[in-house]
């Protein structure tokens, strides 16, 4: 018997079930994602003090926004993954 696929929103909520059940490894993912912004902010505040105007200064600056980006959305799914999916997994019944 073949097995049946399922549809793309019950997958999402399988998604959303499992990160809501998993406190420990949001709030790791909060932490994380709060260290990565800030050492990403800190990047970009060293090189706008330290390094004189130059492309060298631009291309430092972005890798610390590219490493800042990663940090917040890190951090969001984390954040999510304790609040928002909580209530979605508690709310939501099959």
């Amino acid at each position: 018997m073949p097995k049946q696929k399922k549809e793309p929103s019950s997958r999402v909520m399988v998604w959303l079930h499992r990160r809501g059940e998993n406190q420990k490894q949001n709030f790791l993912l909060l932490i994380i994602g709060a260290g990565t912004f800030f050492f990403g902010a800190g990047i970009i505040i060293w090189a706008d003090n330290s390094i004189a105007p130059s492309v060298e200064q631009e291309i430092i600056a972005l890798a610390g926004t590219l490493l800042s980006l990663t940090g917040v959305l890190t951090a969001l799914l984390g954040y999510l993954g304790l609040s928002l999916f909580r209530l979605i997994k508690f709310f939501h019944t099959d």
